[in-house]
C-alpha cells in the first residue's frame, strides 16, 4: 500500500473511531451516571480489586500475538492457525490460574466475595481468545468500519447489560455483567465481520510462528511495565484501605483520565502512520511534532484542568452526596492528566521513528517511581495522599519524556516544553477564573448554577487567554486538527 492510501486508510479509521467514540459516549454516560448513583462504592473498589488481579495475569493471555499478528509482513492461514492454538493454549492456561488463585486474593484483600467474581470473570477469556486472530487480521486490513461498529455495539449493549442488572440491585455483579457482555458482543461481532471462527491447528509447530512469539515478547514487556506503573496504585489502596475508599479512587480515576484516554486512542491511531512517513524527513518531523504538541496541549489543558477545576461541584451535583470522597482525588488526578497524555504522544513518536528504547526507559522509570510515591502518600494521607502523589512524582516522568523524544528525534529538550507554554499558562489563569466564581457565589445559588457559571468562566478565561498569548499556535493548532481529521485537505505550518 502506497503512503498516500496508507494516510487515506488511517483518516477513514480517525473518522469512524472518532464517530464511534463520540456516539458511544452519548449513549453510554448518561446510563454510566446513573449506574453510579445506583450502586455503593464499595461494589465499584471490589469491582477494581478483581479487574486488577485478573489484568495482572491476562497481560500473558495472549503473549502480544494480536499486534504481533497485524505488524507481520505476511500471516499465512497456517500461522493464523497455529497462532489461533497459542493463544487458546495461553487463555486456559490464565483461567486456570485466576480459578487457583482466586480464594488467595480474597484472603489477602479481606473481601471474601472477590473469589467467586475473579473465577467467574474467567469466562471473558473463552470469547476474547476466539476473537484474537479475526480482530488482528480485521486491522491488517484496515477495515476501522467494522472495528468500530463491533466497538460500540459491545459498549452499548455492555452499558444496558450493567444498568438492567444495577436496577434490580444486584450490587458489584451489575458490573461483572457488564463486563462479560462487552467481552461476547464484541468477540461475536469481530468473528462475524471477519467471516469464520480460525480454528486451532492440530498440527502444532512454534516454530514457524517464531518470529511473531519473539515480536510479542516485546510487546508484554512493554504492557507489564506500563500495566504495573499505571495500576499500582491501586493494587497498593486495595491492599492498605477499605474497598470503599478503593471505589473512591477507582471512579476519580476513570473520570480524571475520560477526557485524555479517549482523546488519546483516537489520536495515536491517526498519527502513528503520518509520523511513520517523516522519519527520512528529520525538518518536518520537529515541526509536526512541535505542532502536535501545540494540539494536544490546548486540548489537554482546557478538558482535563476544566474538570480538575469544577471537580466538587461536579461530583456533588452528578455523582451524588454518597460520592463526596472521590472530589477531592479526581482534582488531583485531572490536574495530572495532560502529562499523562504527553508521555503518551512521546512514546507514539519515538515508537514511530524507530526508537521504542526511549519509550521503555520512561516506562521503566515510571514503573519505579510512580508505585514508590503512591505508597508513601497512601501511607500518610490515604486516599488524598494516593493522588496527591501522582501529582508530585509525574513531573519527573514527563520531564525524562520528553528529553529521551527529543534526543531520539535529534531536537532539544526545550523544543518540547516551548509548545507548551501557553496552553499551560491559560490552564493557569483558567483555574484561578473558576476558584474566583466559587468564591464569589459559593452554594447560596445553587449546584447547577455554580457550576454552569463556573464552566462559563473557564471557557471564557482559557479560550480568550490563549488567543492574546499566541494566535499563531492557535491557528496552527487548528489547521493541524483539519488536515487531520479532513480527507483530502492539506495545511502549511
Amino acid at each position: 500500500m502506497s503512503g498516500t492510501r496508507l494516510k487515506q486508510a488511517a483518516l477513514s479509521g480517525a473518522r469512524w473511531t472518532v464517530a464511534a467514540r463520540v456516539g458511544l459516549q452519548l449513549f453510554t454516560w448518561p446510563i454510566t451516571i446513573v449506574v453510579m448513583r445506583l450502586l455503593e462504592p464499595h461494589d465499584y473498589g471490589v469491582f477494581a480489586i478483581a479487574m486488577v488481579v485478573a489484568g495482572c495475569i491476562t497481560l500473558f493471555s495472549e503473549f502480544g500475538l494480536g499486534v504481533a499478528l497485524v505488524q507481520a509482513e505476511q500471516v499465512g492461514e497456517d500461522s493464523a492457525r497455529i497462532a489461533s492454538t497459542v493463544v487458546l493454549a495461553l487463555n486456559a492456561l490464565v483461567a486456570l490460574t485466576m480459578i487457583l488463585l482466586a480464594p488467595w486474593a480474597a484472603d489477602w484483600f479481606d473481601e471474601p466475595e472477590l473469589a467467586l467474581i475473579i473465577q467467574v470473570l474467567t469466562l471473558d477469556l473463552v470469547m476474547t481468545a476466539l476473537a484474537t486472530v479475526p480482530q488482528a487480521m480485521l486491522e491488517r486490513q484496515l477495515r476501522f468500519r467494522q472495528l468500530s461498529i463491533a466497538m460500540m455495539a459491545g459498549g452499548a449493549s455492555a452499558s444496558a447489560a450493567t444498568l438492567a442488572a444495577a436496577w434490580f440491585d444486584l450490587g458489584v455483579w451489575a458490573l461483572v455483567a457488564g463486563n462479560l457482555t462487552l467481552g461476547l458482543v464484541r468477540s461475536a461481532l469481530l468473528i462475524y465481520f471477519y467471516g469464520r471462527v480460525v480454528w486451532p491447528s492440530l498440527r502444532f509447530g512454534v516454530v514457524s510462528i517464531a518470529p511473531l512469539l519473539r515480536f510479542g515478547s516485546q510487546v508484554v514487556t512493554t504492557r507489564a511495565l506500563w500495566y504495573w506503573y499505571g495500576q499500582a496504585d491501586q493494587i497498593i489502596l486495595a491492599r492498605l484501605l477499605h474497598a470503599s475508599l478503593l471505589g473512591f479512587y477507582s471512579v476519580a480515576s476513570q473520570l480524571a483520565m475520560l477526557p485524555a484516554g479517549k482523546a488519546m486512542e483516537t489520536f495515536n491511531r491517526v498519527a502513528f502512520p503520518i509520523l511513520s512517513r517523516l522519519r527520512t524527513d528529520p525538518v518536518g518531523l520537529k515541526l509536526t511534532h512541535r505542532r502536535l504538541f501545540a494540539l494536544v496541549g490546548i486540548y489537554g489543558f482546557s478538558f482535563c484542568w476544566g474538570l480538575a477545576a469544577v471537580a466538587p461541584e461536579f461530583v456533588a451535583l452528578v455523582l451524588g452526596d454518597k460520592w463526596t470522597a472521590a472530589a477531592t482525588p479526581l482534582m488531583l488526578l485531572a490536574l495530572v492528566a495532560p502529562l499523562r497524555m504527553f508521555c503518551s504522544v512521546n512514546n507514539l513518536i519515538a515508537t514511530a521513528v524507530g526508537a521504542p528504547q526511549a519509550a521503555n526507559k520512561e516506562l521503566a522509570f515510571a514503573s519505579l517511581l510512580v508505585p514508590l510515591a503512591v505508597l508513601a502518600g497512601a501511607w500518610s494521607g490515604g486516599l488524598d495522599g494516593a493522588a496527591l502523589a501522582w501529582l508530585i512524582a509525574y513531573p519527573l516522568v514527563y520531564l525524562l519524556s520528553n528529553a529521551l523524544t527529543c534526543t531520539a528525534i535529534g531536537s532539544r529538550a526545550r523544543d518540547g516544553l516551548r509548545p507548551l507554554v501557553a496552553p499551560l499558562a491559560a490552564g493557569l489563569i483558567m483555574l484561578a477564573s473558576v476558584w474566583a466564581v466559587r468564591l464569589h457565589l459559593g452554594s447560596a445559588h445553587g449546584l447547577p448554577l455554580l457550576l454552569a457559571a463556573e464552566i462559563a468562566a473557564g471557557a471564557l478565561t482559557y479560550l480568550v487567554t490563549l488567543q492574546l498569548a499566541s494566535p499563531t499556535l492557535v491557528s496552527d493548532a487548528r489547521a493541524l486538527a483539519l488536515e487531520l481529521l479532513r480527507p483530502g485537505r492539506t495545511t502549511t505550518p
